[in-house]
């Protein structure tokens, strides 16, 4: 792979994305999709949410650049066996069914269970195509297939990247800045493999990521909207099984949930607490890390700054994981563990779970009941 390849993808991502952006802006105020401020949302102003077109079409630009230079330029783009059993054409027809999926719920507001049930859909067909985990490594005794349980598996782990990366959406330019560290993150995963195919797929995602920044960062004037953000989502899910998760020991299995660690904590806690309030789990609400920070008195840029600085801390720390020997790595994810644990306390994530802790902190006597409401 040569420095000039990651140059065209680059600019083709980025520049189709740029462009694109004002006919995703008129295509939502046409179809009527524009958000509304409300109690639950932080923009004052109507803003279209049909982002993700703009953001679905740099990629496969860039995609359809990639082939082009392969097929016809003779770029030399090892795929390694992660992706030698790849159906690009039914990998493209999930992906597009995702961003359909999105597209419509921007649109008409699917209810939750239509909409999950066609996120099953989209990462089955990702799965059929040939994208899946297929073995995991036995602590150094061998492979073990996975068998039947592939297909699940792997179904679930996509869906777990759409959905946290659906639900961190909430604030201008989150989503969109933390998919890019995630993938800068990835990319250095897939460039110490030697997947230079893998590589310019990350490089294509960071550049649409930042060119949608343009419009989206703090105040934006366009939201990508879930037919952006399932997409990323399943992006990210797609890089991280091909080029790390795939016949990979537990550990180095865990980086990309390291990797993405900020959505991740997030989602997890945003469960718990609709379990525990009796609430629908894709119910929005204002209990997401970013309020957390906004109600501490942060502004919405320095909250997003905050995030985006967290979660490159974790990917470097999953980079480092990943490279480190058997012992170090254990120790750095304990470490990790204990970092997370605190920062979770002090923002209250799990408060829902933990709630007699919160409410008697800093009192004696007998802890009193809670009372509900």
């Amino acid at each position: 792979m040569e420095w000039y390849q990651v140059a065209i993808v680059f600019a083709v991502a980025f520049l189709v994305t740029y462009v694109s952006v004002p006919f995703s802006k008129w295509l939502a105020r046409k179809m009527g999709a524009i958000d509304f401020p409300s109690n639950r949302r932080v923009n004052k102003e109507p803003v279209p949410r049909c982002g993700g077109v703009a953001l679905y079409l740099g990629m496969v630009a860039a995609c359809f650049v990639i082939f082009l230079g392969v097929r016809f330029f003779r770029w030399n783009l090892p795929v390694l066996f992660a992706l030698g059993d790849v159906n690009y054409l039914v990998l493209y027809v999930g992906i597009t069914c995702m961003f359909i999926t999105g597209l419509v719920d921007d649109i008409t507001q699917l209810k939750a269970m239509p909409k999950f049930l066609a996120q099953i859909a989209a990462c089955s067909i990702v799965v059929f195509s040939g994208v899946s985990i297929g073995a995991v490594n036995n602590f150094g005794h061998g492979f073990v297939d996975l068998g039947w349980m592939n297909y699940p598996l792997s179904v679930l782990y996509l869906l777990v990247f759409v959905n946290i990366t659906n639900l961190i959406d909430g604030l201008d330019g989150l989503a969109a800045g933390l998919v890019a560290i995630i993938a800068a993150a990835l990319l250095y995963l897939a460039w110490i493999r030697g997947n230079y195919l893998l590589v310019l797929c990350c490089v294509a995602l960071i550049a649409v990521c930042l060119a949608f920044l343009r419009y989206n960062f703090f105040p934006a004037s366009v939201f990508m909207g879930d037919s952006g953000s399932l997409v990323l989502g399943l992006l990210v899910g797609i890089i991280s099984i091909t080029g790390v998760v795939r016949t990979q020991g537990l550990m180095v299995m865990i980086a990309p949930l390291v990797i993405a660690g900020v959505p991740v904590l997030d989602t997890t806690s945003a469960i718990i607490r609709r379990l525990r309030g009796h609430q629908p789990i894709g119910q929005a609400d204002m209990g997401h890390v970013h309020h957390r920070l906004m109600k501490a008195g942060l502004s919405q840029r320095r909250s997003v700054a905050a995030l985006w600085l967290c979660s490159a801390a974790l990917s470097v720390m999953a980079c480092l994981m990943v490279g480190a020997g058997s012992r170090a790595r254990y120790i750095m994810f304990a470490i990790l563990v204990i970092i997370v644990a605190a920062v979770s306390w002090k923002f209250g994530l799990f408060k829902p779970v933990l709630r007699h802790h919160y409410e008697n902190r800093g009192n004696v006597g007998p802890r009193r009941p809670h009372k509900r409401k």
